[in-house]
């Protein structure tokens, strides 16, 4: 971690300060004009008063005559405000609770009567592992639930899960890379520079806002595949308009995420500039419409249920029969009866992928190009995936294998999850201004300590990770068993630590003030993750490509990708727009010095 920042600064929260130049910029209305003249002397004075009633009034003066009378008010920052600010390092916790909160789909349900609006939700995984945990429930009681309180109770029309959103992020995740890997070039956006390092996920937005404003050389690298989020959003709000025969703007979708920063992800303009002009020449109301228009955490939703008694997601007792399907009906009845009718692929609608928590975006990069060499002709019994540990649990690389005792490495692909992993990996990957690289590499290999690499093995084995390599290997090879993100074909990053199954919106674990627990607090939030974890792993699991079936993987993987293309014909959508995203670096355009005390009094800054 940088010896600059300070406890502070790991703050995600951060209130708009002396940084945040938008308030600044904003301009003043309702004028009001004393002593008119025909024109203004742009050189007059300008002052600021505070009237009788304590408004805030610009006086526009010209040898000492008062001209013109501005009423100031008060400054409103957007989230598109907060994407194209270089101030704040990931969001601004004013902007996220007024704009994507609880108290705004409040507002928006109690005034479906007079917008007409259609109301639909879709659920990510980790949310459902979460409320599962705080209930103490099952996966499949806690959906259960969860439908009814939307359904019968908030009136919504459908509610999905994000699975099939997640499938194809999934796979045109790994068509990007494995494009760039077999043609030796970028694709989807990644320019020539990407060619050396690896494709970095932007499935995180709080890591994408960090990159964009702190590292712009970073953007090159970045995978332009969406979210499951927004692809969900995409689809849900599509398929929802041509059920029901009504306009998508008269659709409002609800998307109950992880994590705070996945607000300002919703913000993003889901189409390209030139897309987006074509678009305007056919109707520019299709244009403003957003794929999700309120995004909350599982944490506030249980603050909604604290402020509104009307609704329970819980009954005080939970008997089979009072719950949704009336535990005659399987699961699959369920999902499809209050999905959209023409909602695909309904079976694994709700189901989960292997790999990480966060979607398993790296480890299913490497079986999805696995099965596309048994395509080719490669013996699918001959690969393995081997685990290579980082130097905390929060980095990890997974190796893909082949040929038996005579292994070669096919692929690579990481995890670096949490802000100081990123850091690490963003100094890595930064472009080299020297003239020669060959001492920057002699010098880093020869940091490594074979008694560190030992310990690092002998953990990885004790916690029964699947490491191939054995203690003795390491004094031969102890470069090999310490994972390098920097070196592999695809990272996934997240800025969470563990992920998103421990996302700023998850519920927390229970404080040890509030409790008889007598551990510590640390131990019980690692307890709470652990535990929440095995209720993800629980959701049945749905494999793009699973080894044991393989000859039929390939397959389903192809239905994906063919059902997505007659989405795109049959409502006119692009690969682009319903998959891809892009980012821009954002320029430090702060208008006045952050060291006058006039300023800082001025915003209102902490600091």
């Amino acid at each position: 971690m940088s010896a600059l920042l300070s406890a502070d600064d790991l703050n995600d929260f951060i209130s708009p300060g002396v940084a945040c130049i938008k308030p600044l910029a904003s301009s003043s209305t309702n004028t009001t004009t004393t002593n008119t003249t025909d024109s203004y002397n742009e050189n007059g004075e300008v002052e600021i008063q505070i009237d009788s009633q304590g408004n805030p009034l610009e006086i526009s003066k010209i040898d000492d005559k008062q001209f013109q009378t501005n009423k100031l008010t008060p400054a409103q920052i957007s989230l598109a405000d907060c994407l194209a600010c270089s101030g704040c390092i990931t969001s601004a916790e004013e902007v996220l609770v007024a704009q994507h909160s609880h108290q705004e789909l409040i507002k928006a349900l109690q005034s479906q009567k007079e917008t007409n609006k259609v109301f639909v939700v879709s659920i990510s995984h980790q949310s459902r592992a979460s409320l599962a945990m705080a209930y103490n429930v099952s996966i499949e009681n806690m959906d259960k639930c969860l439908i009814d309180l939307f359904i019968r109770q908030m009136g919504f029309t459908y509610i999905v899960g994000t699975s099939l959103g997640r499938k194809l992020s999934l796979i045109n995740e790994a068509k990007e890379i494995i494009n760039r890997k077999t043609k030796g070039s970028g694709t989807g956006g990644i320019d020539s520079d990407s060619s050396s390092g690896p494709i970095l996920s932007s499935i995180c937005p709080g890591w994408v806002l960090y990159a964009e404003k702190t590292h712009p050389y970073i953007i090159p690298k970045m995978s332009t595949v969406k979210s499951p989020q927004q692809i969900t959003g995409c689809l849900l709000k599509n398929l929802t308009s041509n059920s029901l025969n009504i306009e998508k703007s008269k659709i409002y979708h609800l998307s109950i995420m992880p994590c705070f920063d996945k607000k300002l992800e919703s913000a993003r303009p889901e189409v390209y500039e030139e897309e987006e002009e074509e678009e305007e020449e056919k109707d520019k109301a299709l244009v403003s419409v957003p794929d999700v228009d309120c995004v909350i955490t599982a944490k506030e939703l249980i603050t909604l249920l604290e402020e509104c008694p009307q609704y329970q997601l819980i009954p005080p007792t939970l008997p089979q029969e009072e719950l949704i399907g009336g535990g005659c009906l399987s699961m699959t009845e369920i999902y499809k009866q209050y999905a959209p009718p023409n909602w695909p692929f309904i079976e694994i609608s709700w189901s989960n992928d292997s790999g990480s928590a966060s979607g398993g975006y790296a480890y299913n990069y490497l079986t999805i190009y696995r099965n596309d060499l048994i395509l080719k002709g490669y013996d699918g019994n001959k690969f393995t995936i081997n685990l290579i540990n980082g130097r905390n649990p929060d980095i990890y690389e997974m190796r893909l294998m082949y040929n038996g005792e005579n292994k070669e490495k096919l692929a690579s692909a990481a995890v670096v999850n949490g802000f100081r992993n990123i850091q690490n990996l963003v100094r890595k990957l930064k472009p080299n201004t020297g003239k020669s690289t060959n001492t920057t590499t002699t010098t880093t290999k020869s940091k490594v300590n074979p008694l560190a690499a030992r310990r690092r093995a002998r953990i990885a084995n004790n916690r029964g990770k699947p490491e191939t390599k054995s203690t003795s290997e390491v004094n031969s090879q102890e470069m090999e068993i310490v994972a390098d993100a920097s070196k592999v074909d695809y990272v996934e990053i997240m800025a969470c630590p563990n992920g998103c199954i421990n996302g700023g919106g998850q519920i927390s674990a229970p404080n040890t003030t509030t409790t008889s627990i007598t551990l510590p607090q640390k131990e019980i939030e690692k307890q709470w993750i652990n535990a929440v974890l095995e209720k993800y792993n629980s959701i049945p699991m749905f494999d793009l490509s699973s080894q044991s079936s393989s000859s039929s993987s390939p397959n389903e993987i192809i239905k994906f990708i063919e059902w997505s293309k007659k989405f795109e014909n049959q409502f006119n959508i692009s690969d682009n727009r319903l998959f891809k995203t892009h980012f821009n670096p954002v320029e430090k355009n702060i208008i006045m010095s952050v060291d006058d005390p006039a300023t800082a009094l001025l915003v209102g800054s902490k600091w």
